[in-house]
């Protein structure tokens, strides 16, 4: 059996492209954000910083490069596995976010609060139909078109206000 082709009433291109703009779900995909790269080097280094100077002052140098060292290979051990665990792309819905990890699996999760730091950074609590909440950050520069990430807040912002 052959398709048929059913020709389709003519609407104006203006009414069209609005309500595809408007109601259809987009992916964006999320890319490593410099920005937050930097503000993990700066904690660790910090972090490392602190630990040397506490356990100079009572152990001496070669125990505080010791300590200094191995703080730092946990906290950057940590955050390269919390860098892999972040989703790799997202769909904007209705009331919340479908999340893709590296292995390809999707997952919906309602948005149950919103934080938000100028144009830079987005810090979402997405809510599973089961399980336990997560945080999600999304860096303005974690994404490669910035209306997306405006896009994202005011939705983050509506979502979080229905639940408060």
């Amino acid at each position: 059996m052959t398709s048929a082709r059913i020709p389709l009433p003519q609407a104006p291109a203006d009414l069209l492209a609005g309500d595809l703009h408007s109601d259809s779900p987009r992916r964006y995909a999320l890319r490593p954000s410099p920005f937050l790269w930097a503000a993990t080097a700066a904690f660790v280094a910090v972090a490392a910083g602190s630990v040397f100077q506490c356990v100079a002052a009572y152990a001496g140098l070669f125990s505080a490069c010791v300590a200094a060292l191995t703080v730092t290979a946990a906290l950057a051990t940590a955050a390269w596995g919390g860098e892999r665990r972040r989703p790799i792309a997202f769909e904007i819905g209705q009331d919340g976010l479908t999340t893709w990890d590296r292995a390809g699996n999707a997952q919906y999760r309602r948005i149950a609060g919103c934080a938000q730091w100028s144009d830079r950074l987005l810090a979402l609590i997405l809510v599973p139909a089961k399980g336990r909440s997560a945080s999600f950050l999304v860096a303005a520069d974690a994404l490669a078109n910035a209306g997306a990430f405006r896009e994202l807040a005011v939705r983050a912002r509506r979502c979080a206000q229905e639940h408060l």
